[in-house]
């Protein structure tokens, strides 16, 4: 059986990277031992000089995956104050994924 797949949707421009690192791979490695498997946009391959156009291009471009689509989008703590984040909930309601929200390292479903 496949895991199914889930996309973290965070705040990242404008935050400290190294804290924004952290928070990312604490998420990371909570989703995984809940048997997701997760993509985390801190590690999508682009250099550490890519600008926020580059990193929302290849991120957008993992969210909308056709071959293997994501099954859900975890939006943590604070991203309605981010546009790339809203726009991703965005798209992620839009292709009709399902959409948890980060709570206390609780999941809440919204669909």
């Amino acid at each position: 059986m496949t895991k199914k797949r889930i996309y973290i949707s965070g705040p990242i421009s404008g935050h400290d990277m190294e804290e924004r690192r952290v928070a990312f791979k604490k998420v990371q490695l909570w989703l995984e031992a809940q048997d997701w498997e997760v993509f985390n946009p801190m590690e999508n391959g682009l250099p550490a000089e890519a600008n926020t156009h580059q990193h929302m291009h290849r991120d957008l471009a993992e969210l909308t995956n056709e071959e293997r689509p994501y099954d859900a989008i975890y939006m943590m703590k604070r991203w309605t104050h981010s546009a790339g984040c809203k726009l991703e909930f965005d798209v992620a309601t839009a292709i009709g994924m399902d959409v948890y929200f980060e709570d206390s390292n609780s999941m809440i479903k919204f669909t």
